[in-house]
């Protein structure tokens, strides 16, 4: 069979970042216009969803004295801090700031709450909730809790868990998800420097269909290009399935790679061969 291979580019301009859609035609034959358009939907909710997920994982991963002594413009995000000592609470309150260079790509408002809990002498908790908070014109709703089951022997080891958290669109439309993971903190000299992340999610994507994601590569994440603005992982990748029944799902798959030194790209393998491509715009 003769292949006629044709590729056209599309290009979604947003605030801090672009998507280039490059449409790749093989021998899939006709696709159904309403199939491929679920599609496209797909792999920008995928992309929303995983950005959610992770452009927070900085400010549970610190001490609360991390917050007693911070300056708010070093911390991303540049929030206001205030902090209940009774309660070992820390409340960061997300505005605009003109002088805040390091929001330019993800600019949040609202609020997160960290409160640190101590379970024993060898267990310890930061629970995370949002309060009115969004990243990127995206809002974030439910709580996350971080634990560290053993000091002794992986200290810098964190697992998460979070039920029922939603993920709300520009269009009010919700992504419902569950979720557990595992994180492994790099820490140097009581200073942290980076980290990675592994674990899988399920739920209900925007259309109503279950979804679920299975981590196959550890994201892993560089602090001074956080610090900096950049909240792409270095490298990592998701299979996340769309189901349309039972029996029935769509596949994608989700890529990050560093293209050079803190600019990450995300690439997005459609279940018809198509990529979407998100970078941080320069």
């Amino acid at each position: 069979m003769e292949l006629d291979l044709q590729k056209e580019k599309y290009t979604m301009k947003k605030p801090g970042f672009f998507l280039l859609f490059i449409m790749l035609w093989s021998c899939f034959g006709d696709v159904d216009k309403d199939i491929s358009t679920d599609l496209q939907f797909e792999g920008i909710e995928i992309f929303g969803v995983s950005l959610s997920l992770e452009e927070s994982l900085f400010f549970p991963f610190q001490t609360i004295d991390y917050y007693r002594l911070a300056e708010s413009l070093e911390i991303p995000g540049c929030p206001d801090v205030t902090i209940d000592e009774n309660l070992k609470k820390v409340t960061l309150a997300f505005s605009v700031k003109k002088e805040c260079v390091n929001n330019l790509y993800a600019p949040r408002s609202g609020k997160i709450h960290l409160q640190y809990i101590s379970n024993s002498i060898v267990e310890s908790t930061v629970r995370m909730e949002y309060e009115d908070y969004s990243v990127r014109g995206i809002k974030i709703e439910g709580f996350r809790e971080f634990k560290r089951a053993n000091i002794l022997l992986n200290p810098n080891r964190r697992t998460e868990s979070f039920q029922d958290l939603f993920i709300i669109d520009g269009n009010k439309s919700s992504t419902r998800i569950t979720g557990n993971y595992t994180h492994q903190l790099i820490v140097l000299n009581g200073i942290l420097t980076g980290f990675s992340s592994t674990g899988d999610i399920e739920g209900r994507n925007i259309a109503g269909r279950s979804v679920r994601m299975t981590q196959t590569v550890a994201k892993s994440y560089n602090i001074n290009c956080i610090k900096n603005g950049f909240l792409l992982p270095g490298q990592g990748s998701e299979n996340w399935g769309f189901f349309r029944n039972e029996s029935q799902a769509t596949n994608h798959r989700l890529v990050y790679t560093l293209e050079n030194q803190c600019n990450s790209i995300a690439t997005i393998t459609l279940e018809d061969g198509r990529l979407m491509v998100f970078r941080l715009a320069e």
